[in-house]
């Protein structure tokens, strides 16, 4: 996902952030394959840490702790 404002291509904070608020499943596909190979990861608790601050994104947040969960092995509701 090209980023309106950010000049890099990484998943920083502002980088997840922004694919949350205003990606697509396409944006978010990359997104959840990284979470997936690596659950534990940097990329995997940012992610997190998003989802906590900004529930405020329709259905984002709810979405990604699914994913990191089903990464990580838990059962989740």
């Amino acid at each position: 996902m090209k980023h309106r404002h950010l000049t890099h291509m990484g998943y920083t904070l502002a980088a997840i952030e922004d694919v949350l608020a205003r990606g697509s499943i396409p944006d978010w596909a990359p997104l959840v394959w990284e979470i997936q190979a690596d659950p534990e990861g940097d990329v995997a608790r940012r992610v997190e840490r998003i989802c906590d601050a900004r529930e405020d994104i329709y259905g984002a947040p709810r979405l990604f702790r699914r994913v990191i969960a089903d990464a990580r092995g838990a059962k989740t509701l």
